[in-house]
C-alpha cells in the first residue's frame, strides 16, 4: 500500500533544515533520529537550471525521494533556487519562475496546499522596488493558481522597506535569512534560518519555526502516519 500523505499546519518550535543535496532513506531517516522535524528542498527556475544543478551535484526533488522523507517522518516544504547575484526581477520572469516552481514541485510529488517558497535575495542595487514587488507576487500568483501557497524567504539586498514586506506583498508566509534581515512589520516571520559553517562545502543550514505576530505558521506535507520519535 501506497504511504499516504497529508498537509498540516506546522508545529510551533520544530526544528528542521533546508538542503540543495537530494535526501535518501538512510540521511532522511538519520536526520529524523538526530530531532530534525521537517526538511526544506530546492526546485530551480527553469529547464537549464535542473540540468546544471544536476552536474554541480545537487538536484531538484523528485518522487522518490518526497516518499523516503515522507517514511521517515520528517515533513516538506520547497523553496526554488534564486538566480546569481546582483539581479534584475521583472513581473515576466516572477510569472515564468512561479509557474516552473509549482510545475517541479508537483513532479517532485509535493501535494498542492503545501507553501511553496520564493528566495527573494541578491537582487540588483538601485532596482525599484515596484519592480521587485511585481516579480513577487507575479510569482506568488502563478504559484496560487497551481494549488500550492506562497511564501517568502527574505535574505540580503531585498531592499524592500518592513512595510512594503508586509503591506505589499501578496503572502502571510515570511521566512527569515541569517544575518541582518529587515523585519516584517505588524507579522513578523514564521521560519528563522542559521547557518552553521557558512560559506564552505560543509554549509549546513537549520531552520525553526515560530508562530508569527498574527498567528501564522506554514503548512507543510508528512505522512498520514508519522512514525513516533
Amino acid at each position: 500500500m501506497a504511504l499516504q500523505s497529508r498537509i498540516a499546519q506546522a508545529d510551533n518550535g520544530a526544528i528542521g533544515f533546508d538542503t540543495t543535496v537530494p535526501l535518501n532513506s538512510a540521511t532522511a531517516n538519520s536526520y529524523f533520529s538526530q530531532n530534525f522535524r521537517f526538511c526544506i528542498r530546492y526546485v530551480s527556475r527553469n529547464d537549464a537550471g535542473r540540468q546544471s544543478n544536476a552536474r554541480g551535484g545537487t538536484a531538484d526533488l523528485a518522487a522518490d525521494e518526497t516518499a523516503a522523507i515522507m517514511r521517515s517522518g520528517l515533513a516538506l516544504m520547497v523553496v526554488q533556487h534564486v538566480a546569481k547575484p546582483p539581479w534584475s526581477p521583472t513581473s515576466a520572469l516572477g510569472n515564468t519562475y512561479g509557474q516552473n516552481a509549482a510545475t517541479y514541485a508537483a513532479q517532485g510529488g509535493l501535494l498542492p496546499g503545501v507553501v511553496v517558497w520564493l528566495d527573494l535575495e541578491g537582487v540588483a542595487e538601485g532596482t525599484d522596488h515596484q519592480d521587485i514587488v511585481d516579480y513577487c507576487n507575479e510569482w506568488f500568483a502563478a504559484v496560487t493558481v497551481a494549488g500550492y501557497v506562497p511564501g517568502v524567504y527574505i535574505g540580503y539586498d531585498v531592499w524592500l522597506t518592513e512595510d512594503e514586506l508586509f503591506f505589499d506583498l501578496k503572502t502571510q508566509h515570511y521566512w527569515r535569512a541569517d544575518g541582518n534581515i529587515p523585519d516584517v512589520s505588524h507579522r513578523g516571520y514564521q521560519i528563522f534560518q542559521s547557518i552553521k559553517n557558512p560559506n564552505t562545502p560543509a554549509e549546513f543550514d537549520r531552520d525553526v519555526i515560530k508562530l508569527d505576530d498574527l498567528d501564522g505558521l506554514p503548512i507543510w506535507m508528512v505522512a498520514q502516519d508519522p512514525p513516533v520519535a
